[in-house]
């Protein structure tokens, strides 16, 4: 099939790339493989439901996760946000028996504040290490159990896995599952790899959005499952290292165009040696200038999500995330296209600075 010019978009759901080239990272072992990180979180409380436990949760978190686990436990907040080293402990006072869960925000934070705590207290610790599954922390963790939605960064329609640092024993692997959800998400990645490429219309990107939407929709809705096997085979013998220091590349070239203009502020500007940011936020100074910028980004056919549009009581996490803009600097991406993208934003902030002067 002939195709047209490809299309020069970033961000948003991977597409099919090809397989996988070595070298890889090897996954940790023993581990459990489920569809859904939320559904790892689930199957921790479900093992753990004799001693009824209240699972804790930050008050700057994925939305999704807080949703699904509301039909498996209690919960509770504590506060923490992504700029911190570590969380506002006055408002975590778990029991012995509760589940904390813990994230690595953007694959940034060094965890030795969190490692510190979980010596001297007494609770079931579960790390989320979905924005880098190989950074130093996840690697050396101390907590019970450590899981990571392998989705957010490789591209698969599915997965996530959990393992135990401790070495504690794990839930039973699932049998099987619900795949409907997964297999729409996968045929969406083809799709949109040959969209890509320049294939088909207007009608094929509006599909493959579709499938996505409504993939992710059923698997929502799915009970524990298994990782589905198409993404486990892609999945089963690591991930590859180019990718990871492709992304890690990425950010500190990003950031170095970023910080070049008092008008944009990242909202880190440094990372742990080794460490691979999942993606580079940025924040506005309020909710509808992000949204202006946003806007602006799409229509240059550039992506961006926000992580996460948080259901809270936190006043702070929940400003934060009305004013944070996630900038995608995965493995798909060049210099160019981070050039690309950086000169979008710096071009809105700069109209939006001269837009506001000219009010005064």
């Amino acid at each position: 099939m002939r195709h047209n010019s490809p299309r020069l978009e970033i961000g948003s759901e991977f597409h099919w790339p090809g397989l996988p080239e070595p070298p890889l990272l090897r996954w940790p072992e023993p581990a459990v493989w489920y569809m859904l990180a939320r559904q790892a979180v689930a199957a921790v409380v479900k093992m753990m439901s004799a001693n009824n436990p209240t699972l804790w949760l930050p008050s700057y978190f994925c939305p999704e996760v807080v949703n699904y686990c509301r039909d498996y436990c209690s919960m509770r907040e504590y506060r923490d946000l992504p700029q911190w080293d570590g969380p506002d402990y006055r408002s975590l006072q778990p029991k012995a028996d509760d589940i904390v869960l813990a994230v690595n925000y953007f694959g940034v934070r060094q965890g030795d504040a969190w490692k510190q705590w979980r010596e001297r207290t007494a609770c079931v610790l579960l790390e989320d290490h979905s924005q880098d599954p190989f950074s130093e922390w996840a690697l050396s963790s101390n907590a019970d159990f450590v899981f990571a939605s392998i989705r957010k960064t490789l591209p698969v329609a599915d997965g996530a896995l959990l393992m135990s640092p401790r070495g504690l024993a794990l839930p039973d692997q699932p049998d099987g599952g619900d795949w409907s959800g997964a297999d729409l998400k996968f045929a969406a990645m083809i799709y949109k790899a040959e969209y890509l490429r320049g294939a088909g219309t207007a009608a094929v990107k509006a599909k493959f959005r579709d499938l996505q939407l409504n993939g992710e929709k059923l698997m929502g809705k799915s009970a524990i499952s298994a990782i589905s096997p198409p993404s486990f085979a892609y999945l089963a013998d690591g991930a590859p290292k180019a990718w990871r220091e492709r992304r890690a590349e990425n950010a500190h070239y990003l950031l170095a165009r970023m910080v070049k203009s008092e008008s944009v502020r990242c909202m880190f500007q440094a990372w742990p040696q080794g460490s691979s940011p999942f993606v580079l936020p940025i924040l506005f100074p309020s909710q509808c200038e992000r949204d202006e910028c946003q806007s602006l980004l799409r229509k240059s056919k550039i992506y961006c999500p926000v992580h996460w549009v948080c259901q809270t009581s936190d006043v702070e996490a929940l400003a934060l995330s009305q004013r944070i803009l996630s900038l995608p600097v995965d493995q798909r991406y060049t210099e160019g296209d981070m050039d690309r993208m950086s000169r979008v934003i710096l071009r809105a902030k700069s109209e939006d600075t001269s837009s506001r002067e000219v009010g005064a």
